[in-house]
């Protein structure tokens, strides 16, 4: 009989502690989901209040949208987005693998993206907005809304001013062709071009921050941080 207390007692030892392990293997917290809706941390389900730790990853459905407080700063992905988060002194180093990005980074927590070998980040010490799509492999759609953004890809290094979109055609000739849109381009050239980074204007910097839902990301105090990883 005491043996079988002692299996029983064991059963329900290890479970708990596999439940409270993350809580301590996780340390402090990177931020805070404060939007959740189609949308994953890691494998599971997402929903505002979940705490997002160092190296996880966030992605959404064909619908779905999701948003992470990090400090003063917020990241949001929109439909069919994925990105892995990593804690960068007070602020993050987001590498996103799919879909788009917007960032509004505080000069307190500052934000920086990597996607496909290129590195985004505010210029200087200064709040930014932002929007990067992954237009299509290899090229790039960056939109500064807010501070001038620094662009460096290899030995390419380039600083794009608030107020534009930029189409961005990484390894590519000077005059790409047989691009997305290419019959319905309305780019304006004479950015100048490198030996393989080509940069466009495409548009004003249009969409603010309502339609991304931002706004509300950036008011919202909603959520406890969860003690543990999903």
């Amino acid at each position: 009989m005491r043996a079988l207390r002692g299996v029983l007692a064991l059963s329900l030892c290890v479970p708990l502690c596999a439940y409270n392990l993350p809580l301590y293997a996780g340390g402090k917290p990177l931020g805070i989901l404060t939007l959740a809706y189609g949308a994953h941390l890691n494998s599971s389900d997402a929903f505002a209040g979940l705490s997002v730790f160092d190296g996880e990853r966030v992605s959404t459905d064909p619908s779905g949208k999701i948003g992470v407080r990090i400090g003063a700063s917020v990241i949001t992905l929109v439909e069919r987005s994925g990105a892995t988060l990593q804690r960068t002194g007070g602020g993050a180093h987001v590498d996103l693998d799919a879909g788009s990005v917007y960032l509004w980074s505080a000069e307190s927590n500052p934000l920086e993206v990597h996607v496909e070998g290129a590195l985004l980040r505010p210029h200087g010490a200064h709040q930014m907005q932002a929007q990067i799509e992954m237009f299509a492999p290899k090229i790039l759609q960056i939109t500064a809304r807010q501070g001038s953004v620094d662009f460096s890809y290899g030995r390419e290094f380039r600083v794009l001013p608030e107020g534009q979109t930029y189409r961005i055609y990484l390894e590519s000739e000077d005059d790409p062709r047989g691009t997305p849109d290419a019959g319905n381009d309305t780019r304006k050239p004479g950015m100048s071009t490198g030996a393989k980074v080509a940069y466009f204007i495409v548009a004003g910097a249009g969409t603010g921050l309502a339609a991304w839902g931002i706004h509300d990301l950036i008011q919202s105090n909603n959520g406890v941080e969860s003690p543990a990883k999903p």
